[in-house]
């Protein structure tokens, strides 16, 4: 099967590699759309260390079942299904309540294993889930960022009438930014640096929208808020400055949730940072991808058209221009917001 092939940073290879096998308890999945997440670029860029290559990428992905392990009994050939991509132990305290996401040996699909930029992935049965009709399988690739933005708008406590803060409309942003306005959010405000992805928050969730790179945030948040401050702040970027900023945002008494992934050394003055979180006694809380329960919500917002993938999807490309594909979606070129791949 075709398949790209992360080499090392820098380096991706489009090639023919073997079918993966079908164990007892797992399902193959004919791949036939694979979202470009913000971590592929990282890896590719060589700043994930748990990567050992050579490792087909991909974890965004839906498709068809196209085989069954002798003991899997959940699927039938041709389902519509997509994969949530952690494989853990089930067996670790974590696990058994449900927290699968903090499993104590996790792994990834497309970082730890081999994953879905190819013609097929082998999935844990117990890790594939049916799609509607309704949705694409383009929207459906869609649902891996969904699931994240369930996971993070209920571990930040989002309730009905909260004026919230989204630092950063990608991806990962614009569907909390969705997920936070289903749940009942009276106000959303979504920053970020590119005015197409502020356009398309304004269209999908956001009350109101800022350029970072040209608007004073504080300034509108105060406005909106009385003076008050945002009840609830999540950030989505990972970078220093935009988390030590969710301070200065966030109303006394409220909550600071840090959700973007971060691959630089936090290096601006933390200690300030922990002063005014004292003084104002906020909640800084953090999430990392998703847990039980999510992934079956995140189908269900989409399919009563509550939350919209389909809007996400910038960019199909096929697996032979891989060169490209990451180059659109690292670059933001032509307007690029969610970069997928069809094999």
């Amino acid at each position: 099967m075709k398949a790209i092939v992360y080499e090392g940073p820098g380096k991706l290879a489009v090639k023919n590699v073997p079918q993966p096998k079908v164990g007892p308890k797992d399902v193959l999945v004919k791949v036939k759309a694979a979202g470009i997440c913000g971590s592929d670029l990282e890896l590719v860029r060589g700043n994930r260390v748990d990567v050992t290559p050579p490792r087909i990428l991909g974890h965004e992905v839906a498709g068809e079942i196209a085989e069954v392990g002798s003991q899997a009994t959940k699927f039938l050939l041709g389902e519509r299904v997509v994969v949530e991509p952690i494989i853990s132990c089930g067996e670790c305290r974590n696990c058994q309540v449900g927290r699968y996401n903090i499993c104590n040996s996790l792994k990834f699909m497309g970082v730890h294993v081999d994953g879905a930029f190819a013609e097929y992935l082998v999935a844990p049965e117990n890790r594939v889930y049916r799609i509607p009709d309704n949705l694409s399988f383009e929207a459906a690739a869609v649902l891996e960022p969904t699931a994240v933005g369930v996971h993070v708008v209920e571990r930040a406590q989002v309730a009905v009438g909260d004026a919230i803060v989204v630092i950063g409309a990608g991806p990962i942003g614009l569907q909390i930014a969705q997920v936070a306005k289903a749940r009942g959010a009276g106000c959303v405000i979504v920053t970020d640096v590119f005015d197409h992805r502020l356009e398309l928050a304004k269209k999908l969730a956001a009350d109101h929208v800022i350029n970072d790179a040209r608007g004073s945030v504080a300034q509108v948040v105060n406005e909106v808020t009385g003076g008050d401050g945002a009840d609830v702040v999540i950030e989505v970027v990972g970078k220093s400055s935009t988390i030590l900023r969710t301070i200065d945002l966030v109303r006394a008494g409220g909550r600071i949730h840090i959700a973007g992934l971060s691959v630089e050394r936090f290096i601006t003055e933390p200690p300030t940072f922990w002063m005014k979180a004292l003084l104002k006694e906020v909640t800084v809380e953090t999430s990392r991808s998703y847990a039980a329960g999510n992934w079956t919500k995140a189908i269900k917002l989409a399919s009563k058209g509550l939350v919209n993938c389909e809007a996400l999807v910038s960019h199909v490309f096929p697996l032979e221009d891989a060169a490209k594909a990451f180059e659109v979606a690292d670059r933001k070129l032509e307007n690029a917001v969610k970069v997928l791949f069809k094999p």
